[in-house]
């Protein structure tokens, strides 16, 4: 056991903790939980498998960074998208800010949104540094998913 403040990653070696794609890990890890908080809610039931599967998504972005080996399809991206415009196309134009706490399903999906955006800047930040570790469609996975969650926030 190594307890000197680093961590070994497939073809890095020995990283410190400290460097920005352990930052990037923990900040998915931090979705995840916050995804898993928002699914178990009784109001977002109805939507319930689509955030298991996001959640899986985000295991496998996580993987990408760890070990440099792409896991997400460009398709993930794709199904995102789609489900955005079927949650907006449910809803009329916004004319005003949203303040988060309508419901408290609305209120953990917002908060999952915030923690998604948190995620994207740490990955872009990872991927100045460590530009192998951090495919294209994470980052877009990423950015969409923060779209979707504040659509879903607003359909609670």
């Amino acid at each position: 056991m190594n307890d000197d403040g680093s961590t070994p990653l497939p073809g890095l070696g020995r990283l410190s903790k400290s460097d920005v794609l352990f930052d990037a890990l923990g900040a998915l890890d931090e979705l995840n939980a916050v995804l898993g908080l928002l699914r178990a809610h009784p109001g977002a039931q109805p939507h319930a498998n689509r955030l298991e599967s996001i959640q899986r998504d985000i295991l496998l972005i996580g993987s990408e960074l760890a070990t440099g080996r792409p896991q997400l399809e460009a398709s993930a991206v794709a199904a995102l998208d789609r489900e955005i415009e079927r949650l907006n196309g449910k809803r009329p134009p916004l004319r005003h800010f949203i303040l988060p706490g309508e419901s408290e399903t609305s209120a953990r999906a917002h908060m999952a949104r915030a923690f998604c955006r948190r995620a994207e800047r740490d990955l872009v930040r990872a991927q100045e540094t460590h530009p192998d570790r951090i495919p294209p469609p994470a980052l877009a996975y990423l950015n969409r998913l923060s779209s979707l969650l504040f659509a879903l926030a607003c359909s609670f």
